[in-house]
């Protein structure tokens, strides 16, 4: 089976500490992923980092958001709320 930007870039989510949420790849396109720390800047950079060995660039056009260049895909960033602690991530195909 080959190995796709979706799969690896979830696993390697995952092995970050990032719990899975809500799954619609495969009806919406989608995937949402949280974890427990705050979205400070040094999550960011981490993410970044780690992102960043997968091919994964900060987009320059969007607040908190990477994009792969080979794939098209994106992943935005949202902090939690007011009385939450930790984010989301939420991974998404290319749009059409």
């Amino acid at each position: 089976m080959p190995v796709t930007v979706q799969a690896s870039t979830h696993d390697l989510l995952i092995q970050q500490g990032y719990k899975l949420v809500e799954d619609e790849w495969d009806n919406d396109g989608r995937r949402t992923v949280s974890h427990n720390d705050d979205a400070s800047g040094s999550q960011i950079a981490n993410l970044k980092m780690t992102l960043g060995s997968a091919g994964w660039v900060m987009d320059s056009n969007k607040l908190r958001s990477f994009y792969h260049a080979n794939s098209g895909e994106m992943i935005e960033l949202e902090p939690g709320g007011e009385d939450t602690t930790g984010h989301f991530l939420h991974h998404m195909k290319a749009s059409d």
